[in-house]
């Protein structure tokens, strides 16, 4: 989101991605996040803001974090459909300094998936420059 006149506006979504509505949750607050269009590889993003910011001028690890997060569901929702469930563990290397201003996406791929667990791996980037590795583990409940 970006601040003009007092108002806050959503930037249109980059080609070939979709803007996910997330009601009044914390996802929401934390975003806007943005799907890539079905069909293609997984991939979660959102645009970093001075609101996403560390003391230090950086995107925070946590949006990096709750990226990540995002993007272990988008992973494997799009290789078994969809699933409730929840995130056993979440690890991650931060490897570089995460731009304000720029659009931060995640991908990855699914490791394994079991009728319970589903693994997951990724990387988080911006312009092109790796900034956290990710991998993660879902548990399917319900």
């Amino acid at each position: 989101m970006s601040k003009t006149e007092g108002k806050t506006e959503i930037r249109r979504a980059p080609q070939g991605w979709t803007l996910q509505s997330h009601g009044d949750t914390f996802s929401a607050r934390a975003g806007p996040f943005y799907f890539r269009e079905e069909g293609g590889a997984a991939g979660v993003g959102f645009f970093s803001e001075p609101h996403h910011a560390n003391l230090g001028g950086m995107v925070h690890g946590g949006a990096l974090l709750t990226l990540a997060d995002m993007a272990l569901w988008d992973i494997c929702r799009r290789e078994v459909g969809l699933f409730r469930g929840v995130t056993v563990t979440l690890n991650s290397e931060f490897v570089g300094p995460g731009p304000v201003g720029a659009f931060i996406e995640a991908t990855g791929e699914m490791t394994k998936a079991g009728r319970k667990l589903m693994f997951a791996r990724g990387t988080i980037s911006a312009k092109g420059d790796v900034l956290m590795s990710f991998s993660g583990t879902l548990k399917r409940v319900g």
